[in-house]
């Protein structure tokens, strides 16, 4: 017997990253808080800016030559710094917007990680594979959908223990 012949082919599952993202409760859980706090911070945003925009009116020379020099001062400085914080403001929005949704991917990677490889136990599976490095699937390898039911169990049982 040669070694050719105790070799066998590796049983390799695959799963959709992107499909248990958008269909199972984590995902969706959180892509809504996600969505809740792009519009808590959109909302800070488009409050600072209605404030510049209700200043920049005021920045005709008819305005500024009815002002005294130190009134002409004040609101210069005033659009400055409310531009200044405005552009903070927005770095930081971005800022935090990539961190939490690294934050979500990585937490969502780690969980269908989990899932996949309780359905490869399951299964008797070498290797679950995420389609996504894939040219080429042959789709009875597709073991999304068992990948999704399992994190949705996994979700369900968090969240009663959460209530515990």
């Amino acid at each position: 017997m040669t070694l050719a012949q105790d070799v066998q082919p590796a049983r390799i599952g695959m799963v959709s990253f992107k499909k248990c993202v958008e269909d199972s409760k984590a995902g969706k859980k959180e892509e809504a808080q996600f969505e809740l706090q792009r519009k808590e911070m959109e909302q800070s945003l488009e409050k600072k800016q209605k404030e510049l925009n209700d200043l920049a009116p005021k920045f005709t020379d008819e305005y500024l030559d009815s002002l005294t020099p130190d009134a002409e001062k004040q609101l210069k400085d005033k659009f400055q710094t409310l531009s200044r914080d405005l552009s903070e403001q927005q770095n930081q929005y971005y800022q935090a917007m990539d961190q939490a949704h690294y934050q979500i991917m990585q937490k969502l990677y780690e969980m269908i990680g989990k899932a996949a490889e309780a359905i490869a136990k399951e299964k008797k599976l070498d290797f679950v594979l995420n389609d996504e490095v894939c040219f080429y699937k042959v789709v009875s390898n597709d073991v999304s959908s068992d990948v999704i039911k399992k994190l949705d169990e996994m979700f369900d049982k968090a969240e009663k223990e959460k209530t515990k």
